[in-house]
This record gives structure tokens, C-alpha cells and sequence, in this order.
């Protein structure tokens, strides 16, 4: 066998085309024959509706029509169906078994309406009514049945059931693929909230920070005895001590020019004597011309 052939063959086994769905063509011989089987099943046609006509109620003979296609009918069809129709393994059996069981209903029913009219008193007739009467409707449901089996093990069948299960285990496997990237994104959303909550938690510790000590510089400088003019102590004391060395240097010069001025004498200038500016000493807090503790002519130092 070629290479080619044996890659055709697994090509067909997995496709399933390597079934035989092949049951021959009709030759004159074969038309001869369905020609005789359709004269004759006029024949046992009308014995089995006879006697489907005496199991059923008065007035209901048309449900022993419908029980035809379960007897002589129902064979015709399911050997059609095998030689035209059936392409899998499961369908060959179903049309054949059922097209048997078609047969030995048919034989049952004519046998039974033969009797009925022969020897209707004898005791094989009395047997093969009570048989019939159970059998006929079993059959009856059993090709009801068995039209649900062929069809549901049919290739088209199976070729949708293939297609709706690939299509469900894609449609299942993206909505796990959805589900993950959701909870991608929710992951992601968490994180990037909680940095922004973080930074604004650093900005907002470090304002707080900032509040705090500007709260406490002006606590001290609220508390700050020696201040004046704004000067405030830090919260070591080192430029706070600096400024009241300079302060106290500073009243030191003006009072020793105040001195000098007072023990020259009036009017006239000793020579080699600087001309000094006369300048307002402050006087103590608590103290004062108008009355209300602060001097009109305080100065401002540096």
C-alpha cells in the first residue's frame, strides 16, 4: 500500500468516512422482490389493522391505522432506512433489529386474526390473543423509541453534539479568561488606590509635622520674656542668649553717650569730641509719659 493511500485511510478513521454506508445499488432482481413484498404486506396490512380494530374501542378505528406503522409499516421503513439511510454502526443495528421486530409483530397479528376466524374457541387462539394484545403496543413503543436512537446516534447528530461541546468548552475557558482579567484589573485598581492613599499619607504626615512645629515656635515665642520686636528664641536657647548679648551691648552704647552729652558744657563743643545724635532710651515696660506702658519714641533695633 502507497504512502498516499495510507495517509488517505487515516484521514477518513478521522473523519469517519472509513464507515461503510455502501449497501449496494438496486439491480431488476432487487425491484422484483420489493415489488412481491409490496403485494404481500397489502395482505398482512390488512390483517394486522383487523386486528388492531378488535383491541381497540368502537368508534377509535383510526388509532389501528397508527398502529400499523409499528407492525407492516414499520418494517417497510426500517429496511429502507438500512439499505438507503443508515451511515454508523449504531444505526445499522437499530434499522435492522427493529425491521426483525417489526416482522414478528407482523406474523404475530396475522397469525392471531387467521385463528380468530378459524378456530376462534381453540386454545392457541385464546394464547395468541392474550400474547398479541401485550406485544403489539410493546412494539408499537419500541419503534418510537428506536426512531429517537437512530436519529440521536446519526453522524449529523454527533457532528452538532461535537461542535456545541467545543463551543461550550470555549465559551467556559474565556469566561475564565474574563474572570481573571477582572480580577487583574481589581488587583490593579486596589494597589493604585492604596499608593495614592499612601502619598497623600506621607503629604499630609509631613504637613502635619510642619503644623506641629510652627505650633511649637509659637508657643516659645509666646513664652519668650526677653523678646522684643518680634525676636524669638529658638528651642535650643543658643540664638536666643546671642540676641540678649547684643541688646544688652546695645543699651551699654547709648547710655555712655548719653553720659557724655550730659557732662559737657551747654552749647559748646569740647574739641576732639564726637558729635553724638541724641537718642531715646527706652524706658521699662510698665512705665510710661502717656500712661498706657509703651514710649511714643521707642526705637526699633536691628
Amino acid at each position: 500500500m502507497s504512502e498516499a493511500t495510507q495517509t488517505n485511510n487515516l484521514i477518513d478513521s478521522l473523519l469517519g468516512r472509513d464507515v461503510n454506508t455502501d449497501h449496494g445499488g438496486l439491480t431488476f432482481g432487487d425491484v422484483i422482490v420489493l415489488i412481491l413484498d409490496a403485494v404481500l404486506l397489502i395482505y398482512t396490512g390488512w390483517r394486522s389493522y383487523d386486528f388492531l380494530t378488535t383491541s381497540v374501542p368502537a368508534g377509535y378505528e383510526l388509532l389501528a391505522l397508527v398502529g400499523l406503522w409499528g407492525l407492516d409499516i414499520g418494517a417497510v421503513a426500517w429496511s429502507l432506512v438500512w439499505i438507503f439511510g443508515s451511515s454508523t454502526k449504531y444505526q445499522d443495528w437499530t434499522s435492522m433489529f427493529f425491521f426483525v421486530f417489526d416482522l414478528m409483530g407482523v406474523v404475530l397479528t396475522s397469525l392471531t386474526d387467521s385463528l380468530m376466524y378459524g378456530h376462534s374457541d381453540a386454545a392457541l387462539s385464546k394464547m395468541l390473543g392474550g400474547i398479541a394484545m401485550i406485544a403489539v403496543p410493546l412494539i408499537v413503543v419500541a419503534n418510537a423509541v428506536a426512531g429517537f436512537i437512530y436519529h440521536m446516534t446519526s453522524p449529523q447528530t454527533k457532528e452538532r453534539r461535537s461542535l456545541r461541546r467545543a463551543a461550550n468548552e470555549h465559551r467556559e475557558k474565556m469566561h475564565e479568561v474574563s474572570k481573571l482579567e477582572r480580577d487583574l484589573q481589581y488587583a490593579e485598581s486596589f494597589i493604585l488606590a492604596r499608593q495614592e492613599v499612601l502619598d497623600k499619607s506621607v503629604a499630609l504626615a509631613q504637613i502635619k509635622m510642619m503644623q506641629d512645629q510652627t505650633e511649637r515656635e509659637m508657643r516659645l515665642a509666646l513664652r519668650d520674656q526677653t523678646g522684643i520686636h518680634g525676636l524669638t528664641t529658638s528651642s535650643n536657647g543658643t540664638d536666643g542668649k546671642d540676641r540678649m548679648l547684643s541688646l544688652r551691648n546695645r543699651v551699654d552704647s547709648l547710655s555712655s553717650q548719653a553720659n557724655g552729652l550730659f557732662t559737657s558744657p551747654a552749647g559748646k563743643e569740647q574739641p576732639g569730641d564726637e558729635k553724638v545724635i541724641p537718642l531715646s532710651v527706652p524706658e521699662p515696660v510698665g512705665t510710661s509719659s502717656n500712661g498706657n506702658g509703651h514710649h511714643p519714641q521707642t526705637p526699633n533695633f536691628p
